[in-house]
């Protein structure tokens, strides 16, 4: 299997790519140098390229609070860069991986958050992270999204 993921100079892409390493797994990391998530053209090329059968999709615009004061970047990369990315899974029949975040949640629970609870983000981040997510449900059928 052939896996390629995005962010993988960041701290959690890092931790994705060992981890795949140490399972015999070929890992294929990119960062924003390699495929700027943005850019729908680079997006496809990239992947296509790539031959991965595979995306865990790690890249984020992370900076909660910055998010606050940035928010059409934190959209273009978190909502706009993971469509770019879920359009191409879709065109390949390739599978996906999103790394989402709890901030989708209002923080208001009492027990664990189930993965069909209603989300009502609080911030921006969280906001464009929800984004993301539908952009992934909208566009991929193999798909599994993971909220840390």
């Amino acid at each position: 299997m052939k896996v390629l993921v995005t962010g993988a100079k960041g701290q959690l892409g890092t931790d994705v790519m060992n981890e795949l390493a140490k399972r015999g797994y070929e890992g294929i990391g990119v960062d924003v140098e390699e495929m700027d998530i943005t850019d729908p053209e680079a997006v496809e090329t990239v992947i296509s390229e790539s031959g991965a059968d595979t995306v865990v999709h790690c890249a984020a615009y992370t900076a909660v609070d910055a998010a606050e004061d940035n928010e059409e970047l934190c959209r273009k990369v978190n909502a706009f860069g993971t469509e770019n990315i879920a359009k191409v899974c879709k065109k390949l029949d390739a599978k996906m991986v999103y790394i989402s975040t709890d901030y989708v949640f209002d923080g208001e629970g009492e027990r664990p958050w189930e993965p069909d609870d209603p989300r009502q983000p609080l911030n921006i981040y969280g906001q464009t992270k929800y984004e993301g997510e539908l952009a992934v449900e909208n566009n991929v059928e193999k798909v599994f999204i993971v909220r840390i």
